[in-house]
């Protein structure tokens, strides 16, 4: 695999050096989405209840993510604001840490899940055939979380030095694995039986344990402090602490995120298991905005983090509003292209379900008027952490995030489950708006 070139995001033209970095990871982010989204297209084929089951085991893997944060996040800052200041033995023992962090906290989130599985799934009463769907696809896909944690912090392992096309060329490999064998596992092929739901549940853990081991034989190969980051392990309870300690508040976010919209799953699923599948496949149609905002918002993160640890300010204030305007496009773009395609975008998953695609549609009609609060919210997250401030945005997320549960409840006796979107809605331009105001003082 080619070796990717590093920018110094503390000397080279900012505009250009948020472009280059971006194209890569908007591109990983459309990787990370598509790995979803196949899942979705062909478990589709097997019936909206299936849809319903894996929208209920994605929660988890959403709060898998959201923990893997602790150590990304916490050990990404740090570590660029280190390589920022030339300081690369330390650069490596700091992502070292977080490899170790990430390791142990996947290891206690998996033991949980497989523990509690049977309840967690009977929380949502969605009946006998989804919870058994639910039960054997996510008794798989727990295996996967440890994947779920190292691979997007070996990730950015590479964006902490200003290198981003490797990491994207990676993942790409996991996705056209995923792609291929989807089909092939959940319906069969040649002396391969079907498996259903469970052959979804093997085809994705497979891609990640593929892109895991890919990752190991790259990083090996590749000299200085990717290389040197695998080689020496040093446990330091210092860093472990630092890293815990700065990636918590932004655990924190995701983390109660997911929570909230566990709740709110399961107040649509008092509307019947439609409106579930509803928002399991229309919350991965949205995705196109957050996580490709989230992938900028890892460059923004390192672009600021760098300069800041450098003690450039006139290129930090600079990097804010190149990032907020390269976000604000996304959202715009994003905004587009759910309103108009609502009508068409469901027939792709849920082809033969009339009812499934016309309540899609009116989901994206409502959440489309978000997108661009919403990537403004995600980019002014980045310039926050890249300063070493996670608890200001975690303060914003925690509190309006919160408020979708008693709006929901408020406005479900006028509009049905539609009061459950437009509460996601609502919150989501909040969010944006006062993100904006604080980072402005």
């Amino acid at each position: 695999m080619e070796k990717g070139r590093n920018i110094d995001l503390t000397k080279e033209n900012i505009r250009k050096s948020l472009i280059k970095l971006s194209i890569p990871l908007t591109l990983t982010a459309f990787v990370q989405i598509a790995y979803t989204l196949v899942d979705m297209i062909w478990i589709g084929r097997i019936g909206s209840n299936a849809v319903a089951a894996v929208g209920v085991s994605y929660f988890l893997a959403w709060i898998a993510e959201a923990l893997s944060l602790i150590a990304k996040i916490g050990g990404g800052v740090y570590a660029s604001q280190a390589y920022g200041r030339k300081d690369k033995k330390l650069a490596s023992l700091i992502l070292q840490n977080g490899y170790i962090q990430g390791s142990l906290i996947s290891i206690i989130y998996i033991i949980i899940i497989l523990t509690f599985k049977t309840y967690i799934i009977d929380f949502y009463k969605l009946g006998d055939e989804v919870s058994n769907f639910a039960n054997a696809y996510l008794s798989i896909t727990a295996l996967g979380y440890i994947f779920v944690f190292l691979n997007p912090t070996f990730s950015q392992a590479f964006y902490s030095i200003g290198e981003s096309v490797t990491p994207f060329r990676i993942n790409t490999i996991g996705l056209f694995l995923n792609i291929i064998l989807d089909p092939i596992f959940i319906f069969g092929f040649g002396p391969i039986a079907p498996m259903g739901i469970r052959g979804a549940a093997i085809a994705t853990v497979t891609g990640q344990a593929t892109v895991f081991l890919i990752f190991l034989f790259v990083m090996r190969k590749k000299e200085g402090v990717i290389k040197d980051s695998l080689e020496n392990f040093t446990l330091s309870t210092k860093w472990q602490a630092r890293i815990f300690k700065l990636g918590l508040p932004v655990s924190f976010i995701s983390g109660i995120h997911a929570v909230i919209t566990i709740i709110l799953n399961k107040l649509m699923a008092g509307f019947g298991p439609k409106p579930v599948a509803v928002y399991s496949i229309g919350s991965q149609l949205e995705s196109i905005t957050w996580k490709t905002t989230e992938g900028c918002q890892v460059v923004i993160q390192s672009l600021i983090a760098q300069n800041y640890g450098a003690s450039l300010m006139d290129r930090v204030k600079k990097g804010v509003k190149e990032s907020l305007r390269l976000v604000g496009i996304i959202g715009v773009i994003s905004t587009l292209i759910l309103f108009s395609f609502r009508n068409h975008l469901f027939k792709i998953f849920v082809p033969n379900d009339i009812e499934t695609i016309n309540l899609g549609a009116k989901y994206l009609t409502i959440l489309s008027a978000s997108q661009l609060m919403m990537s403004l919210e995600i980019g002014s997250t980045g310039v926050f952490q890249g300063l070493s401030d996670t608890r200001t945005p975690s303060a914003i997320s925690v509190i309006l995030n919160s408020a979708r549960i008693p709006i929901s409840i408020l406005l479900m006796p006028h509009f049905g489950v539609l009061g459950i979107w437009l509460s996601m809605t609502i919150t989501s331009i909040m969010k944006g708006i006062i993100s904006l105001y604080l980072l402005r003082k």
